[in-house]
């Protein structure tokens, strides 16, 4: 069995796609507490596989999609963005199943009808029983068709990560089920003058990332980004009568927000 890394590699003429083609661009948003990451495994858990899977059942052939890039296991994304190429015959035949007083060209249509099949669906593919594994966990947030050079990693102008951090109620109180699922939770306090500062150090500048990226023969490409870093406190209130169970804290809880 090849390595993961040559399993998941997709060589440079794989990424362009074909004459007859249309490309779509597919904005996904997922929960991925009960996935084992974005990029596909071996045992077909993660965020890719489920999607590829759903596409598979509709266009009735292989599929494999093109990802912005990936993410661990239990980490969420509310606008990642991958592709998928169909034929002209594919587009023409799902174009058909929209009203035909409907607006826009048979590719609009086209997205609009892949849009409405993973909008929403049940997850549950692989070679594994995954009864942990919620249905709508992994939906589809638009659908558009775009230029066939269109690259969902080499064209993205920028990414946007957050992090949330539940900190100083020395792990003793129960905190409301949104921030336990989707916060790193720390027992001591922290000072928050101190992280503002880092991210003063660290935000702001470029950056060299080469020690990170994974470098085709032949590509040419900056490994330099601009980083930009932001620490803030979210606000909450402990009186639950007045507030949103998800903005419902605990005295001596703070919650930070990093992006």
């Amino acid at each position: 069995m090849p390595k993961q890394r040559e399993r998941n590699a997709l060589q440079s003429s794989d990424r362009i796609a074909r004459e007859q083609h249309q490309r779509f661009a597919i904005r996904v948003a997922f929960d991925g507490t009960t996935y084992q990451g974005f990029q596909s495994q071996p045992y077909k858990n993660t965020i890719q596989d489920q999607l590829e899977h759903r596409l598979r059942g509709l266009l009735r052939r292989q599929v494999r999609i093109t990802a912005w890039g990936r993410t661990d296991s239990g980490v969420h994304a509310r606008g990642a963005v991958v592709t998928v190429d169909l034929s002209l015959d594919e587009v023409t035949k799902y174009a058909q199943k929209r009203s035909t007083e409907e607006e826009g060209s048979e590719e609009v249509k086209a997205g609009r009808f892949l849009h409405s099949v993973l909008k929403e669906f049940a997850c549950n593919s692989g070679n594994t029983h995954q009864p942990q594994t919620r249905y709508g966990s992994i939906s589809a947030q638009s659908v558009v068709p775009v230029p066939l050079d269109f690259d969902a990693r080499y064209s993205a102008l920028w990414k946007r990560y957050v992090y949330y951090i539940c900190a100083g109620d020395d792990g003793d109180q129960e905190l409301p089920f949104v921030w336990t699922r989707y916060s790193w939770r720390i027992k001591q306090s922290l000072d928050f003058a101190a992280m503002v500062d880092a991210a003063e150090l660290l935000g702001g500048s470029e950056h060299n990332f080469e020690w990170m990226c994974i470098m085709q023969p032949g590509e040419l490409r900056d490994p330099r980004r601009k980083v930009q870093l932001c620490v803030e406190t979210i606000p909450m209130n402990a009186d639950s009568t007045n507030m949103p169970y998800f903005l419902q804290r605990n005295e001596g809880t703070v919650i930070y927000k990093i992006t």
